[in-house]
């Protein structure tokens, strides 16, 4: 029974025009949230972990290349750091806002991002790190470089900060 009631309003939202006519259709759904009831899009990368919710900031006009500021003891060790949604989403193992930030504008091939595919073959997440290397013009492929470091936060041993250092 349920199919039969969802099956129309899915066809209806494509017919529409993909996510807009969806929120035509359903416009309580979480996709149209506004950001700012959600934090921060650093937030939404780790702790909420929906793509809906990273969404929501990206579709009210947020960059999905700009650096975001991350104080989250998990993936900084108590510290602060500065890091790409795209490098965080693969830190936080998020295939489905990795997805997200690369089909609305995330450039693997930047300096911010270029180790992303990196940090995703060093979590095990070979099909995330395929997927980035997909948007990765030829001409901007990287060799990952050794990491020294044995830090338990993968992400710190990816991130670097680009005006002291350089991977």
């Amino acid at each position: 029974m349920a199919a039969l009631i969802a099956t129309p309003a899915v066809v209806a939202a494509v017919w529409l025009g993909g996510i807009e006519g969806y929120r035509l259709v359903q416009p309580e759904s979480p996709l149209f949230r506004r950001e700012d009831s959600l934090g921060s899009l650093a937030q939404a990368i780790t702790v909420c972990c929906r793509v809906e919710d990273a969404y929501a900031f990206i579709r009210a006009g947020r960059d999905p290349n700009e650096p975001l500021t991350i104080d989250d003891p998990e993936y900084t060790g108590g510290g602060s750091i500065t890091v790409s949604p795209l490098m965080l989403a693969v830190a936080a193992g998020n295939g489905n806002v990795v997805m997200m930030l690369l089909s609305f504008g995330a450039q693997p091939d930047l300096p911010q991002n270029r180790l992303a595919g990196c940090l995703a073959r060093a979590l095990g997440q070979t099909e995330m790190a395929t997927i980035i290397a997909t948007y990765v013009r030829e001409d901007a492929r990287t060799t990952c470089p050794e990491r020294s470091s044995n830090d338990q936060r993968p992400l710190l041993r990816w991130v670097f900060d680009e005006a002291t250092a350089a991977p």
